[in-house]
């Protein structure tokens, strides 16, 4: 028997949220595959006995995987004859394929509900908003490695030269830690990575953000983020030409997308 009814529930991207309510159009955009969702809400509108339970969501993804898990969370219903509203802005969601994805709404172990949930991948802006452009076009290096986890440790961050050009990061990381260049922590492997910008000059945090990851092997959008590596690089020494030489043979060129706010 079931433990109690779902009477309503939606996923909607955050910024349709806010305009929109509830009734918002359903829908997840990610700006990158595999990448962070931008911030969505989950609406759940209970009708459940009195008590403490244990709620979760589920997305599986068009290929019948299981692409991200929300819970258990314990929450309080108020009673099977009133309305329990539980909202929710998720932004830990790292998803790798767009389509129509299914959100199960489950509470102790019980699925009593599903809706369909598009995902839709959003072309990046070119442009970012200006104190993050700001920190970017300002200084010679971020701080970059890997998100911080979730049970409190800080992984390895290192400073790290970088060419920025509309609206994406671009990075150098040699294979073999060496002194010939560096070494970014988390890539090739991680999906996203985090990003800290300084004031320039000063050993003070401007902004923080999270940043999807994609590597580039081959290709215009490799050739061309070459060339922009290559010209930026202040210590160059010798044509450019013979710095993406060495970078062929041995590094990673990585493409950050940031995910903020505009």
């Amino acid at each position: 028997m079931p433990i109690g009814e779902l009477v309503f529930a939606n996923v909607v991207d955050k910024r349709i949220y806010e305009a929109q309510g509830r009734e918002g159009q359903a829908g997840i955009y990610v700006l990158s595959l595999p990448g962070r969702t931008l911030p969505f809400v989950s609406y759940r509108a209970w009708k459940v006995p009195t008590g403490v339970v244990a709620e979760e969501l589920r997305l599986t993804a068009p290929s019948g995987r299981l692409a991200y898990r929300w819970g258990p969370e314990a929450r309080r219903m108020r009673g099977a004859m009133d309305l329990t509203i539980e909202e929710d802005t998720l932004t830990e969601a790292v998803l790798s394929e767009v389509g129509t994805y299914v959100a199960s709404f489950i509470i102790e172990d019980q699925i009593l509900g599903e809706v369909e949930v598009p995902v839709f991948l959003q072309t990046a802006p070119a442009q970012l908003p200006k104190h993050v452009e700001d920190g970017l076009k300002r200084s010679d290096v971020i701080w970059v490695g890997p998100r911080p986890a979730r049970n409190g440790d800080r992984p390895e961050t290192i400073p790290a030269w970088f060419a920025y050009k509309g609206g994406r990061i671009y990075l150098i990381s040699q294979r073999e830690r060496g002194p010939e260049e560096q070494t970014v922590p988390g890539l090739p492997d991680q999906p996203e990575l985090r990003v800290i910008t300084r004031l320039k000059g000063r050993d003070t945090a401007l902004d923080s953000f999270t940043a999807n990851v994609r590597i580039l092997s081959e290709g215009p959008e490799y050739e061309q983020a070459l060339a922009t590596l290559a010209d930026r690089r202040r210590s160059r020494v010798g044509p450019p030409e013979d710095s993406i030489a060495r970078w062929r043979d041995t590094a990673i060129v990585a493409e950050l997308t940031p995910i903020v706010s505009l």
